[in-house]
């Protein structure tokens, strides 16, 4: 029933151009384990970057001055409140990476992102748009340069922050379009970029997507030579579930400077579950499906992000949950003077502790607590009713404005859903955002009260996932429906 309303572009550009241990009386060669020189994170550490840099995330994004994607063009002006919430959400991914999340808005790129996010609005999304013939040439110009040098995003919906949710989207990467590189997540884990710009803008289309975002991502000024033998994503140590699902590809980013360009005939990931000691051994033999839920491997040596990828997902893995641990060995890989190399490492993933996060402002009633009494996230069900069955969800909305929700989902067990509740048409006006986390059987309900409008449209997002269901709720209703 539900369609996904996301879509991302990814950006084309030119490839790039010891010891060794020998075995007395065997001559065998064996593999040097190498260590990638950047740290894993404790779980600690990342709830506090959560809270600084991700807590505020659905805010909708405002403007100082509107885009026009239409004559008289108008290129508009993100508020610096919107452009910060971007900035934060991309020095977190690479926080989580290992990589020093210390990443700056650049004024110009910013003005160079707004101009290609409107001239991208004008037609299909592609990094090289077509002039528009009332389009003045140098907005133009300066737009085509943008859509050159950008990862771009589109959507059905502009609700929350739309950089925000392409920042999200780009470190996904794993649709069948872009799984075979990652570029967009490669970009943005390049250890040379320092500076950033976003854009975004929309246009009056109802049969297509109607949001568009630029990230200025092929900046090289950060100083001196990046320290780093690779970089994980998932990296290393703890993990939060809420920046990955079981759904996406897994990367190591090679440094050209340290490694030889790998081949998928020699390379080879090894996977262990620990729970279960369930095995994964992935290579070229694997084949690649674009079903999410298959095997997938690929060695990708384009200049994205400017390093090498050894990309691969395992099959069958349905969910992740709290205290899943996997040990990861990649073999085959070699350093530049030729001695064999290989990469080791251990991921455990958590939950992402909500204690830990600070209260977010509701933007349409700032002196509102998130978690008034008005809200009863988790509730037991009233009235004894029963447990609905799995991929079915209900939701109520009762004539004293009291909206109820719930559901049994087990293919989502223990993960995080966020609805974000927003007034009836054609306004939408937002009103606030609701998490809610679902149970070891795949179950939960959340109860807001004092809504205050007479019908509602719920965009319902899951954690990790880069696109939003749209579910119309009007007055005393009671809709059930089915989610696979």
């Amino acid at each position: 029933m539900f369609n996904p309303k996301g879509y991302i572009r990814w950006l084309f550009t030119l490839p790039l151009v010891s010891l060794m241990f020998v075995l007395l009386g065997t001559q065998q060669i064996s593999a040097a384990s190498v260590d990638s020189e950047l740290p894993g994170r404790s779980e600690q550490e990342i709830n506090q970057k959560w809270a600084q840099w991700m807590s505020g995330k659905d805010q909708p994004a405002t403007f100082t001055q509107a885009p026009s994607a239409k004559a008289p063009y108008v290129a508009g002006v993100v508020s610096d409140t919107s452009l910060e919430q971007a900035l934060r959400a991309a020095n977190f991914y690479r926080y989580l990476s290992g990589l020093d999340g210390d990443l700056v808005l650049d004024p110009e790129l910013n003005r160079q992102a707004q101009h290609g996010a409107v001239v991208v609005s004008t037609g299909e999304l592609t990094h090289f748009p077509a002039r528009p013939a009332d389009m003045p040439k140098d907005f133009f110009d300066l737009g085509a340069k943008s859509a050159s040098s950008s990862n771009l995003y589109a959507s059905y919906n502009a609700s929350g922050n739309l950089a925000v949710k392409s920042i999200e989207a780009y470190m996904d990467d794993s649709d069948v379009s872009n799984i075979a590189a990652l570029g967009h997540r490669r970009w943005i884990l390049s250890p040379q970029l320092k500076k950033v710009g976003f854009g975004m803008a929309s246009r009056d289309n109802k049969n297509y997507a109607s949001h568009f975002s630029t990230m200025q991502v092929m900046d090289t000024s950060r100083s001196g030579k990046p320290n780093y033998n690779y970089s994980l994503y998932p990296n290393k140590g703890a993990f939060p579930i809420e920046a990955f699902q079981a759904s996406q590809a897994w990367s190591a980013q090679l440094n050209p400077d340290v490694f030889a360009k790998p081949s998928t005939k020699d390379v080879q990931v090894e996977i262990i579950g620990s729970a279960d000691q369930k095995t994964w051994v992935l290579g070229a033999e694997n084949s690649n499906s674009s079903d999410p839920s298959k095997a997938f491997f690929n060695v990708n040596t384009d200049g994205y992000g400017y390093n090498y990828a050894v990309i691969f997902r395992p099959d069958n893995l349905k969910s992740l949950k709290e205290g899943d641990t996997f040990n990861v060995r990649i073999t085959g890989l070699k350093k530049k003077d030729g001695s064999k190399a290989e990469i080791s490492y251990q991921t455990r993933f958590f939950t992402v502790n909500p204690s830990s996060q600070e209260p977010v402002t509701d933007p349409q009633n700032p002196g509102a607590n998130p978690q008034d009494p008005g809200t009863q996230p988790n509730e037991p069900d009233e009235g004894g009713q029963d447990v609905l069955d799995n991929h079915l969800m209900k939701f109520e909305y009762t004539a004293d404005r009291t909206l109820k929700v719930r559901g049994t989902l087990t293919a989502y067990a223990n993960q995080k859903f966020s609805f974000q509740i927003n007034g009836p048409s054609p306004e939408e006006k937002y009103i606030r955002t609701e998490n809610v986390t679902l149970d070891a059987e795949g179950r939960f309900s959340l109860t807001v009260r004092n809504l205050d409008v007479s019908d509602l449209n719920i965009y319902l997002q899951i954690s990790g996932q880069n696109y939003m269901y749209m579910i119309p709720t009007a007055s005393n209703s009671n809709v059930t429906y089915y989610f696979e």
